[in-house]
């Protein structure tokens, strides 16, 4: 199992959030300090990157959609960046792609985010 690292930058435009590693209960708590940081009072919109996480449980999908949900309220987007494989397929099965704007690449996530896609 690889531990769960987060990274938060912003680029004016987006809050961003990359996580790296395993998405689980075991996690659940560094995922949910990450997003409460990211989505916190920022007036911006925000980017959660998946691209390097392999695993993600059902814990990871209601933390995410709860930060969607938070930001919603306050009328700021929200998007997620995930290519392919196993963590694409959660979100899939789950019929979250729309509902969490879940988008092969960075650029196409925040357009979504910002609301131009």
């Amino acid at each position: 199992m690889q531990q769960l690292t987060l990274e938060r930058s912003s680029s004016g435009q987006v809050e961003l959030l990359e996580v790296k590693g395993e998405i689980d209960i075991a996690s659940a708590s560094r995922l949910i300090s990450g997003l409460n940081e990211a989505v916190g009072d920022c007036g911006h919109p925000v980017v959660v990157d998946l691209s390097a996480v392999e695993f993600i449980d059902s814990t990871g999908l209601a933390l995410l959609l709860n930060a969607h949900r938070r930001l919603a309220r306050r009328e700021q987007g929200f998007a997620v960046v995930c290519g392919g494989g196993p963590v694409r397929r959660v979100f899939e099965i789950t019929d979250m792609v729309e509902t969490l704007r879940v988008r092969h690449d960075r650029e196409t996530a925040v357009n979504a985010a910002v609301g131009e896609g």
